[in-house]
Order: structure tokens, then C-alpha cells, then sequence
């Protein structure tokens, strides 16, 4: 008999969401801008352009981390609606994890930002590199984790 306490995929997904949001959130300000909140400044000048957000100061910092988790929540979704289809996403959590966390770092490079207001710099491979990484353990590992537990407490003991 599956465990009745096990929480809904719905509430599995809020939090898996809210977990990838928070530690990639975390290590933009940390990692990449030096504990400067500004990087939800540049997420913000997606849609207000770069005098605007940068200017706009706490409201646009704000609108940068909603957006920032709204974008979280969708890989989230994403991830969790193709699991049930695709049988290899049911394979080894850390191939998957790796695997996904580049599948967002090329959509929101080369797909998402470009369509964005924000102007789009060189390619760098140190960057890619580390924004993968960052991708990879805060993003992708935390949402692969979650489905997976998702499963596995819904089977019988």
C-alpha cells in the first residue's frame, strides 16, 4: 500500500521549486555578483532595460528574484510533467541532473536571453563552465531529487 502521508506532487514540486529558486539565488548573489543583490537588477532589465532596473533600485530587485522563481518554477514543472514519459529520466539521479541542468543552460542562453532585453555578451567557457555548475547543483539536482522522492515514497515498503 503506497505511503498515505507522502506529500502531493503539487506541494513536492512547490517545494522542489522553491529549493532550486533559493540555492541558485544564493550562489548568483554569492558566486557571481559578489554578495550583491544587483543580480535580480539584471534579471529585472529582461523586461525594463538596463537604465530602468538598474535605477529602480529595491522594487526592481524585487521583480528581479519574482521573476528569478517564477523561471525556477518552470523548470520545475517542466521536469516533473516529462518525467512520467521519458523512461531514461527514471535512470541514475546524477546523469540526469548533469544532464538538465545544460538543457537550461543552452535554453536560457541561447533561447530565452536573447529574446530578452539583456544584452548578450560573448561566449565565455569559464563562465559556461561555472554557471553550469551552478545550474547543475542548485537547479537541475535539486528538481531531479525531488521527483525521484516523489516516487519512491509512493511504493509500497
Amino acid at each position: 500500500m503506497p505511503n498515505t502521508n507522502t506529500p502531493g506532487l503539487l506541494q513536492t514540486g512547490v517545494i522542489a521549486a522553491l529549493i532550486a529558486g533559493t540555492l541558485d539565488a544564493l550562489a548568483a548573489v554569492f558566486i557571481l555578483a559578489g554578495g550583491q543583490l544587483v543580480v535580480f537588477q539584471y534579471i529585472s532589465s529582461a523586461v525594463m532595460g538596463k537604465e530602468s532596473a538598474y535605477g529602480g533600485g529595491t522594487p526592481t530587485i524585487l521583480l528581479g528574484l519574482f521573476f528569478h522563481y517564477i523561471i525556477a518554477a518552470s523548470f520545475t514543472l517542466f521536469f516533473f510533467l516529462i518525467y512520467p514519459r521519458i523512461a531514461f529520466l527514471r535512470k541514475n539521479a546524477g546523469v540526469v541532473a548533469f544532464l538538465y541542468g545544460i538543457f537550461i543552460f543552452i535554453l536560457m542562453n541561447r533561447i530565452v536571453v536573447p529574446l530578452t532585453l539583456i544584452h548578450v555578451n560573448p561566449f565565455n567557457w569559464f563562465n559556461a563552465v561555472k554557471n553550469c555548475a551552478i545550474l547543475i547543483t542548485c537547479v537541475a539536482l535539486p528538481i531531479v531529487l525531488a521527483r525521484y522522492w516523489y516516487e519512491n515514497k509512493r511504493k509500497p515498503a
